[in-house]
């Protein structure tokens, strides 16, 4: 129904429902139904504000403001990446000089920071290599 700009009501809700509800008091006397046409109510306001507010605009100017935006999300995903590839530079000098422990110690109870810097990949990924004690022949 917000796909379609039709007026969201419980009584249109019922009416689209193919008999599934017969009045709108089977919508409303249950809370997470009421709920869910509330919200689609307040979805359908904040779309139909967004229109409004776009249709002021000239063609000409809804395209240059795309433009504009197109190239600061492409900015930022450049920012992105030099802020990853300096905070793993960061971590290695950290990790080279003994003090990966130090820097671990400042998110302790923030794993979900330590999370997210290792799913964007700004931890560096080491590998372990066992090496087999050597005995002199």
């Amino acid at each position: 129904m917000v796909a379609d700009d039709e007026d969201i009501s419980v009584r249109a809700v019922c009416g689209r429902s193919d008999g599934v509800f017969r009045h709108a008091t089977d919508i409303t006397r249950i809370e997470s139904r009421r709920g869910m046409v509330e919200a689609a109510i307040k979805k359908q306001k904040a779309v139909r504000s967004v229109v409004e507010r776009s249709s002021k605009k000239s063609p000409a100017e809804l395209e240059r403001l795309a433009a504009m935006k197109t190239a600061d999300i492409g900015q930022l995903q450049t920012d992105k990446e030099l802020l990853i590839a300096s905070h793993r530079a960061m971590i290695l000098a950290i990790a080279e000089t003994g003090g990966f422990p130090a820097w671990k110690r400042f998110f302790e109870g923030y794993q979900a920071a330590v999370d997210r810097l290792e799913k964007i990949g700004s931890l560096p990924e080491a590998s372990v290599i066992s090496l087999s004690p050597q005995r002199d022949a």
